[in-house]
């Protein structure tokens, strides 16, 4: 028997009472609390919050309508259209009015942790259809198991520990995928940069090496395309799928976009394959190996486009400044072990499947499978043990060694 277990035996041996979220969690709407200004700037002090993913939006020196939240008195905030979530236990104003603050309801303070219905919350699995408020009609119709205030506390304990944890273990890898990106930085400029002159280097031009297919783009108005199932690209990317294709093959396409080129908020190559459309917002490159067509890309995302762009009211690349860039070409065996290193680098850093990336992913993946085993009741209300050990001690233990092996409890 488990040591939640015990609680549940002593404190409600009768089963635990189901409620829906409405009949204990009070909502109030922000609208006193909107910011008037948008001009934030971070020498102010009071946070202005969207219960969205960006959270704190700026900070506002407005020193009216700001909500009293704080560690003893916490609140959740609800985003009304999208259930988003976040706690909060500071003072802040809102950007809209297109949220709840939830609290609990002051009845039922003595019987209800506002941190146990912010864990329970997260297990509730539902996504809005339509983009219509959700709390009143459908969200505060819920129903949360309420165990007694002592068994909520125990297990709030538990998963605020797991939440500790997720944090820093996540800003851990985080700091260690920023590092690997610096260091995948160097690596890639000091190899691409053959400065050192440790291999002999030919200089050649874009048009030495790649042959330009641009005479086969052909742009299509979005009203004239035809869905289907064909990328169609463009200066950095798929903007749709056409039924029909101009391009079957590997190649590599580079942006026109002088813009993009300068500020590069996307790449700047980037390779497609198959059978594609493309517009005349990218150039088309073909090479005699893959091996090359990676090399040019990695060195051109690397390089400074600027002195190859022209144009005043549209800057761009063109295809004569295209073909006139100079690349240092080794020969095909320092190619292709410089490819394999920058494709490593490229893999580890940026590869959602692997790496440290998926790190993260499953580490928050883990959490939520813990915190809905401990918050899972039957419909009788049985708790619905997790952890094989009687002692709450040692359950925490045996949780957090199933959740973080890296991490030793003595």
């Amino acid at each position: 028997m488990t040591y939640i277990d015990e609680m549940i035996k002593d404190l409600c041996p009768d089963g635990v009472e189901w409620k829906e979220l409405g009949e204990v969690v009070d909502y109030e709407q922000p609208t006193k609390y909107i910011v008037k200004s948008k001009e934030y700037s971070d020498d102010y002090s009071v946070p202005v919050l969207t219960a969205g993913q960006t959270f704190i939006l700026g900070y506002t020196n407005e020193e009216t309508g700001i909500y009293p939240a704080s560690k003893e008195h916490s609140v959740i905030i609800f985003d009304d259209f999208t259930t988003a979530r976040k706690w909060v236990d500071f003072e802040f104003k809102v950007k809209s009015s297109a949220m709840k603050i939830l609290s609990i309801k002051s009845e039922c303070q003595d019987e209800v942790s506002i941190r146990y219905v912010w864990h329970y919350l997260g297990t509730i699995k539902y996504a809005p259809e339509q983009h219509a408020r959700q709390w009143i009609g459908i969200f505060s119709k819920f129903k949360i198991p309420l165990p007694p205030l002592e068994i909520q506390q125990e297990i709030v304990q538990i998963l605020d520990k797991f939440t500790e944890y997720v944090t820093e273990l996540t800003a851990e890898l985080t700091a260690e995928l920023t590092d690997r990106q610096k260091q995948y930085s160097f690596y890639r400029d000091k190899l691409l940069s053959f400065e050192d002159e440790v291999y002999q280097v030919e200089w050649k031009t874009m048009g030495e090496v790649a042959e330009n297919l641009d005479y086969l783009r052909k742009p299509v108005t979005k009203g004239s395309r035809s869905s289907g199932i064909y990328p169609y690209y463009g200066a950095s990317g798929i903007v749709d799928f056409v039924d029909d294709y101009i391009f079957d093959g590997e190649f590599l396409l580079v942006s026109e976009d002088g813009a993009n080129l300068i500020a590069r908020k996307t790449p700047i190559a980037f390779p497609i394959n198959g059978r594609t459309w493309v517009n005349n917002h990218a150039h088309v490159l073909k090479f005699e190996s893959q091996i090359d067509q990676k090399f040019v890309s990695y060195y051109l995302n690397h390089i400074d486009l600027s002195p190859y762009i022209s144009g005043a009211a549209q800057p761009k690349l063109n295809k004569q400044n295209l073909n006139s860039i100079t690349l240092p070409y080794p020969n095909e065996q320092i190619r292709k072990r410089i490819v394999q290193v920058l494709d490593n680098f490229d893999a580890v850093c940026n590869d959602l499947n692997i790496g440290l990336p998926k790190e993260i992913e499953l580490r928050q993946k883990q959490y939520e499978y813990f915190r809905d085993k401990l918050l899972t009741f039957t419909a009788e209300g049985v708790y619905t043990p997790v952890f094989d050990t009687c002692r709450r001690k040692k359950a925490e233990k045996m949780l957090l060694l199933q959740l973080f092996s890296a991490f030793l409890f003595c």
